[in-house]
């Protein structure tokens, strides 16, 4: 089964901040309740994300919700990249930005 998380309809439209003390809609909360039920659920084989009809998401929220799952959750890399996608037609230097991110988390 492929699972299809759309950000801005699922989530909301303007995430912001890394954690939840920051706010409702943070990365932490994205990761937690939309992203690790996700990656835990066996009948599901890959996740796609959409990106599309965001407005202005830092830097934060992405690396708690997706770098994050290398960090707090022992996710390898190669797991991630085998399971996830990302669909983004509005922007397209926002999908090789997440990449980077997680990749970097790799590092830490």
């Amino acid at each position: 089964m492929i699972k299809t998380i759309n950000i801005a309809k699922d989530f909301h439209k303007a995430p912001a901040g890394r954690y939840r003390s920051y706010g409702k809609f943070s990365g932490q909360r994205f990761r937690e309740e939309f992203i690790l039920p996700a990656f835990n659920d066996k009948k599901v084989e890959h996740i796609n994300i959409i990106l599309d009809g965001l407005d202005g998401v830092g830097a934060s929220f992405w690396d708690e919700a997706f770098g994050g799952l290398i960090r707090e959750n022992n996710i390898s890399f190669e797991t991630i990249k085998s399971k996830l996608s990302f669909i983004c037609n509005d922007d397209i230097t926002l999908e090789p930005s997440i990449w980077h991110i997680i990749k970097k988390s790799v590092e830490e």
